[in-house]
Formats: structure tokens, C-alpha cells, sequence
């Protein structure tokens, strides 16, 4: 396993910003056995962005598509790679040059049983600098397999973690499925869900080994609108799954229907609601927590808006 090809795809979108910095930090790796897959989803910031990508010669390998969002980046990414791993990187993020090393090296400890990684991340502003270190909890205490079911909580409680934290064998995609290529803003929450959904542990590492950037023009700051929009695709396939594929369904379920009420989901917590009622889970008292957790959730925007303002302006621009 120490010497499988990993593949490191950069998806990006008018990245001349960030992508280089990008791109330099893949080629940086201490783990020699890597190809790196740029795939230019469309950018028109006048080739800026190609340029950028051209000049690095044969050191990577360039892809340029028509736009149709970073799922179906990736997904051709994923198609096109020669490794047995896939590492993503978005452009606007960069690796530490042991992240890939580190990874590898303790899945090699389980002779292929286990097939995904996940280290932690610190936050860093369009600058570089390092940013509110609270963010950069370990979500685990310690690094051990994580069962998939504990995947799951952790997700549901914590929020979604970094994509680019991720080494993902190939045969994860083979048995779960791409990137839906339908949704733009929660793909990756969908993929991830569903990859627990189906069994897959996870050997996770307290390494901080990526550094995800925050600024004003990344989707997580200005699509909000496309979170709302795919919040009930997610909830109408993973929904069902929770209840068919875990054995803690009520609770799991609860967790997932409980997280759409944070985020005020209605239309999501209505589609979660349903198929507990028709499963004939949830006690009254769990569905009265759910109503009193959407009304926090319609302030809940309120508030981080002004968390944001004072206390990140200065660095999140």
C-alpha cells in the first residue's frame, strides 16, 4: 500500500487567487507516488486561471470542461485518475506536505481493510493566517478506526467535515457512487452520508494536516440559497437509508431530522418527519424538540451574522 498511486484532484472555478498556492502545496508532498488532476470547471476570468495551470508543464495533469459545478469536477477527476486513492484538494485550500505521507501510512497498519482516511484541518484567511483556533477541535479524541455509525453521529452533531481531509480508496466510488451531480453546494454531505451509510470504517488521524481556507467568495459564504434547495434532496435519499441500513435508526434519524431544524430546514424536517411517521419512530417529546429547534433555527442566521461581523471581519477578507 506504501507505494499505490494516490491522486490528488484539484477541482477549480476562477481560481487565480488561490490555485497555485494549491497546487504548489500537492507537488510539495513528502510521498513521491502522486499525480495531481486539475480539472478547470469552466473558469471566465479571461485564462487567468489556465494560465496558471498551464505553467506548470508536466508536473500535473490538466483537464478543461465546460461549467457544470464542482461535483461533476470531480466526478471526471475521479474517471480519470490512474490511483487506487483519491485525495481532494480544493483550489482555494492547501495540504501540508506530509498530509498524503501521514494518511497512507496508517492505512498500511490494516493490510487494505479499511479504505478511508480522515485527518483535521486548521483555518486560515485569504492571507495564509492561521484563524480563531477554536475552529481546529479534533472532532475525535484520539486517532483510532472509527466505526461508521459514530461517522455518522459525529457528522450529524459536528457538522460536515473538510472533503480535502479525506483519502478515499477507488472501490469506495464503485460500491457508493459518484458526486450527485445535481446538487451544488451539499454534494460532498451526501456522498459522505452515504458512504457510512454502507458500512465503511475510518481510520482517523489528530494531525492537522490541511488548511482550509475562509473568505467572502467561497460558496459556503454566499450559496445559502443552494443549501436550502438541496437540503431536501438529501433528506429524501438519506432519510430511508437510515432507517433500512442502522441499527440506531431512532436515534440517527432524530440526529439527521434535528440537524435540518438547526439549519432551518423546514421542507427538509417535513420529508424526515414523514418517514418516521410512516416507520413509527419519534416519541411526542422528540417531535415537540424538533418544532422548538426550528424556531431557534429561524434566529440562528441572525446571530452567526453577527458573530461573523465582529469577530471575523478582519480576517475572512
Amino acid at each position: 500500500m506504501k507505494k499505490d498511486l494516490v491522486s490528488i484532484i484539484i477541482p477549480v472555478y476562477n481560481g487565480s487567487n488561490f490555485v497555485r498556492e494549491a497546487i504548489d502545496s500537492a507537488l510539495a508532498q513528502t510521498y513521491e507516488n502522486i499525480e495531481i488532476i486539475v480539472v478547470n470547471d469552466g473558469s471566465k476570468d479571461n485564462e487567468a486561471t489556465e494560465k496558471i495551470c498551464l505553467s506548470y508543464g508536466g508536473r500535473i495533469r490538466y483537464i478543461r470542461k465546460e461549467n457544470g459545478g464542482v461535483s461533476t469536477a470531480l466526478n471526471l477527476g475521479i474517471k480519470e485518475m490512474k490511483g487506487e486513492w483519491f485525495s481532494w484538494l480544493s483550489h482555494d485550500d492547501k495540504y501540508e506536505p506530509d498530509k498524503i505521507e501521514k494518511q497512507i501510512d496508517a492505512l498500511s497498519q490494516y493490510d487494505g481493510n479499511v479504505q478511508i482516511s480522515l485527518c483535521e484541518c486548521k483555518c486560515i484567511n485569504a492571507q495564509s493566517q492561521d484563524i480563531y483556533n477554536k475552529l481546529n477541535k479534533n472532532r475525535f479524541s484520539s486517532s483510532r478506526i472509527i466505526p461508521p455509525e459514530e461517522m455518522l453521529e459525529n457528522l450529524l452533531i459536528r457538522g460536515c467535515f473538510s472533503g480535502c481531509a479525506l483519502l478515499i480508496n477507488r472501490k469506495v466510488f464503485e460500491k457508493c457512487g459518484y458526486f450527485n451531480e445535481q446538487l451544488r453546494y451539499s454534494q460532498d454531505l451526501l456522498l459522505w452520508y452515504k458512504i457510512f451509510l454502507n458500512g465503511f470504517e475510518t481510520i482517523y488521524l489528530t494531525n492537522l494536516s490541511v488548511c482550509k481556507r475562509i473568505h467572502n467568495a467561497q460558496v459556503s459564504q454566499t450559496g445559502r440559497a443552494l443549501f436550502y434547495r438541496d437540503s431536501s434532496e438529501v433528506a429524501r435519499e438519506i432519510a430511508p437509508l437510515i432507517i433500512q441500513n442502522t441499527i440506531g435508526k431512532n436515534r440517527l434519524l432524530y440526529l439527521f431530522s434535528r440537524a435540518q431544524a438547526v439549519y432551518n430546514c423546514k421542507d427538509a424536517l417535513n420529508i424526515c418527519l414523514g418517514f418516521a411517521e410512516r416507520a413509527n419512530l419519534f416519541t411526542s417529546v422528540q417531535k415537540f424538540k424538533l418544532k422548538a429547534t426550528l424556531l431557534y433555527g429561524k434566529i440562528r442566521p441572525i446571530v452567526r451574522r453577527f458573530f461573523y461581523k465582529v469577530f471575523y471581519k478582519m480576517v475572512t477578507q
